[in-house]
């Protein structure tokens, strides 16, 4: 029976007493940090939920208990996502933690609104097993391991890390069971086990168990008086966790527990900064957060999430089994308000949530131009928390420049030098100033960057440089061309974005690329410049609007089907276009429009609760000979419901300014991709980091397109070293959750080619991956989904990609399939089994509104996708 046919049938009358009920199996996973229904309601985060027969009184507060202990955290609701039913979520995070192990949860007390008590009701709660570490894995787990490790940075030490093997660790915070490993959504993980804080630091030091069990509490308080003094006789060092989550279709915001601290952690922070010697704090956070704190503390280790294994290695860090070597993807600010971009994103801390499926319309006005991350806080002064690329070590480096000199490309030689203690590894970075004399540019940008191999004291290496004219451009909107500008170029080389001047060159002007005016703004951008003190942000154009559809409508050009006819008499089949590729264009010319059309829509997901979890598949035609090809989502590992590999998230991997690691990332990936079957994964998603709310902040990579675009071809050519095809995610400008499907980012055209398409042109120009995937927003009036100027010009034209092109899930929602499947865009998904989607295409084929030629054209592409990956 359905859940409402259930409900119907129980007895409800007035007096009827209350049935509690569960949702389903009640299987609690404490990894599962924030729970099936915590996006729903952030009061719901680590709980199971029970659902009740009648609608209930909040005024009388029951109780819960697990195997007979009580639970402090009991929250009674009218959930709207569920119908209006009153439910009670029952915390069990901290409680429910021994896995393998089946518990009985007690509820009793609640009363409904009719006055009736609840008769007191038992229900089993199971934590799944988790499967110990398989030797036929190991190398792939050293892989997720090196990444976590390398991906932390330290931000601040006085001296007091690392600390001693074998001490005493005072652990503070509710972070010691929210311990995040994955983000939510298309970049969750389901490793076949993992290893988190308290486990794993109690293999290295005598870890506080009193503090662990206070912290059961799920709430950052502050213990008692006499708890701290036994804590403090066993060690003067106190750690305190700070953690932050993130999640795709859901924005965070500025608000106190978002981008700044709780008072409960401010207060916390306070007294364990009176009562110890030394302060430690750990960010297990998915974002940038204020860390104006950090002058009060000694220490400060930026964690991210790391995957599977982040346990492992922030233990590794903090006993100075590992020596830290990761760099900060993003500029970190003293304040969320002085980041430009704040201005035109909206933040939920005063407005309503608005979910990606809102159905309100809204802009989103990119004023601060060019000037994202290190380019605006370099360039007009303004003194950030950490900036871009910083991280510390537990030894030191110096680094050297050479020889710089220019003959069409930059070319010098960087010598990096441990000049410490202890052995480690160091990333020498490269940004380049250009002559304003095609506009202004910002003071610097990064141009190259490269990791040593574990040097050891007194070690040195060279690298021997050359920056291609390439990365060293700007868009010149007269003439719709890369060009390096003629005048004076400044070097800088160093360890972060506030690497010192080592050079400089002079160049005459060069058009490096031509291309052609693509996506323009419906009207000029006011953007930020240091020309105009008045210019920084204002966000009066960005928010809400009352269209019902994005305006003004932008009419984008058309572009030739470059699709060439031919036709064979004898009847082809899928495999004889495998063994003989050639025979492609007259194979899809056999097919009829309704089979072309049926596999331009993707055959549906497998999310439903009996399936394994495919983000979809193209639908198999049995007579053609075509099989079934199942894609994953998997930034992170193969978002499946089978236990698999467990990566850091997207940024934490970027924080390894690693390139060979980010392949070897991408090729584990992959392999374990093949072995469950899959043979496309939905990565690498590569988005700029322009704002720290955006939802997706932890599965994108940076604020840097050349970093990011460097780290997204690496990525990808590792999971097509492996057989398995990659897809480079969203294009373009998907900067935002909220309200995705209806948020339009306006942008002028050279902010759009310099940030917003440089890094997926980078990526393609460090790899050329299978596919791409179009973002849910619109650029300059027109959804990405549907714009050729996007996908013929920019994609295919401009930058050579061949393979195959589909829409985000459910982008229909706020576009017409027709439109999209005109405009190049090969796959529409998730789709469905039957004809919803299938038959606007077959129609708009026969009105002339769908070209023949362009359908085919995209059908070739997937065809061609397929066969070489399957």
């Amino acid at each position: 029976m359905e859940l409402h046919e259930i409900l119907a049938s129980l007895p409800r009358g007035k007096e009827d007493k209350p049935l509690c009920m569960p949702t389903g199996e009640l299987v609690f996973d404490p990894w599962n940090i924030d729970g099936p229904y915590g996006h729903l309601d952030p009061e719901a985060s680590g709980c199971i939920v029970l659902m009740f027969s009648k609608a209930m009184d909040p005024a009388f507060a029951g109780k819960a208990f697990l195997d007979g202990v009580a639970l402090p955290k009991c929250v009674l609701r009218s959930m709207p996502q569920m119908g209006g039913l009153w439910v009670v979520g029952i915390g069990l995070r901290g409680f429910a933690t021994e896995f393998g192990r089946r518990y009985i949860l007690h509820v009793e007390g609640f009363r409904d609104t009719d006055g009736n008590e609840m008769n007191p009701q038992d229900f089993p709660i199971t934590v799944p097993a988790m499967e110990a570490p398989r030797a036929e894995y190991a190398a792939h787990e050293e892989i997720a391991l090196r990444a976590a490790r390398e991906g932390i940075v330290l931000l601040k030490n006085s001296g007091v890390l690392p600390l001693k093997q074998g001490s005493v660790l005072n652990l503070f915070g509710k972070g010691i069971f929210r311990f995040r490993t994955s983000a939510g959504g298309a970049g969750e993980i389901h490793p076949r086990y993992r290893v988190g804080l308290v486990e794993a630091t109690r293999k290295e030091f005598a870890v506080n168990r009193e503090l662990v069990d206070f912290y059961r509490c799920d709430l950052d308080l502050c213990p008692p008086a006499d708890m701290l003094r036994r804590a403090k006789l066993l060690s003067d060092t106190a750690v305190m966790m700070i953690e932050r989550g993130a999640n795709e279709n859901k924005d965070n915001n500025s608000a106190k527990g978002g981008f700044y601290l709780t008072d409960a952690e401010n207060a916390l922070l306070k007294v364990l900064r009176d009562q110890f010697t030394h302060l430690i704090v750990i960010l297990n956070v998915a974002h940038p957060i204020d860390v104006r704190f950090a002058e009060n503390c000694d220490a400060l280790v930026y964690n991210g999430l790391g995957g599977m294994l982040a346990g492992q290695a922030l233990t590794d860090v903090l006993c100075g089994k590992e020596n830290p070597s990761g760099k900060l993807p993003d500029t970190w600010a003293k304040d969320y308000f002085d980041i430009p971009a704040s201005r035109n994103f909206y933040d939920s801390v005063d407005k309503p949530y608005l979910p990606g499926d809102s159905g309100v319309y809204v802009d989103t006005v990119y004023e601060e131009g060019l000037y994202v991350g290190y380019r605006y806080f370099s360039t007009f002064g303004v003194a950030a928390a950490y900036p871009f690329g910083f991280g510390l070590s537990y030894t030191d480096f110096a680094i050297r420049t050479e020889n710089v000199t220019f003959d069409g490309s930059l070319k010098l030689e960087l010598t990096v030098t441990n000049v410490g203690s202890c052995s480690g590894r160091e990333v020498a970075q490269l940004y380049v100033r250009k002559p304003e004399t095609l506009g202004e540019t910002p003071e610097r940008e990064l141009c190259w960057f490269g990791k040593t191999r574990l040097l050891q004291p007194g070690e040195s290496q060279t690298f021997t440089v050359t920056v291609k004219p390439g990365n060293m451009t700007v868009f010149d909107t007269r003439r719709a061309a890369y060009v390096m500008p003629q005048g004076e170029y400044g070097v800088f080389a160093g360890n972060s974005s506030q690497a010192p001047l080592c050079g400089s060159f002079f160049a005459e002007e060069r058009v490096v690329k031509q291309a052609e005016h693509l996506m323009l703004p419906p009207e000029a951008i006011r953007e930020l410049s240091k020309e105009n003190t008045e210019s920084f942000p204002k966000g009066e154009k960005s928010g809400p609007k009352g269209d019902k559809a994005f305006t003004p409508v932008a009419v984008r050009k058309k572009y030739a089907a470059m699709f060439r006819e031919e036709n064979r008499s004898e009847k082809l089949t899928f495999s004889d276009v495998r063994e003989n590729p050639k025979l492609l264009n007259a194979f899809v010319c056999q097919l009829t429009v309704e089979e072309l059309a049926r596999l331009s829509v993707c055959g549906s997901h497998g999310w439903a609760v009996n399936c394994r979890g495919e983000a979809g598949f193209v639908h198999p035609l049995e007579d053609r000979g075509i099989p079934r090809f199942p894609v994953a989502d998997g930034n992170s590992g193969v978002n499946l419901r089978v236990p698999n590999i467990g990566m850091p998230t997207g940024v934490t991997m970027a924080a390894t300014f690693d390139p060979e690691l980010m392949e070897a990332i991408g090729r584990v990936i992959g392999e374990e991709a093949k072995e469950l079957g899959i043979p496309l994964i939905l990565a690498p998603g590569m988005n700029l980091h322009r704002n720290p709310l955006n939802g997706r902040q932890p599965e994108y990579f940076s604020e840097d397109p050349f970093h990011s675009g460097f780290m997204a071809g690496c990525y990808c050519r590792g999971l097509e070293k492996a057989g398995v095809g990659s897809c480079i995610k969203h294009l373009a400008a998907n900067n935002c959750e909220t309200s995705r499907k209806y948020n339009q980012s306006l942008i002028s055209e050279r902010t759009l080619r310099e940030l917003y398409l440089r890094n997926f042109q980078v990526a393609m120009e460090t790899f050329m991956p299978a596919s791409v995937m179009t973002a849910y927003n619109a650029i300059n009036g027109c959804p990405t989904a549907t714009d050729e100027e996007l996908l013929q010009g920019f994609l295919r034209r401009e930058n050579g990609f061949d393979g195959m092109i589909m829409t985000d899930w459910n982008s229909y929602d706020s576009m017409d399939v027709r439109d999209a499947v005109d405009a190049g865009n090969c796959w529409m998904t998730p789709g469905e089994m039957d004809d919803t989607h299938l038959r606007p295409i077959v129609e708009g084929v026969a009105s002339g509104r769908v070209r023949l030629e362009r359908l085919r054209e995209n059908v070739a592409y997937i065809l061609k996708t397929m066969i070489r990956f399957l």
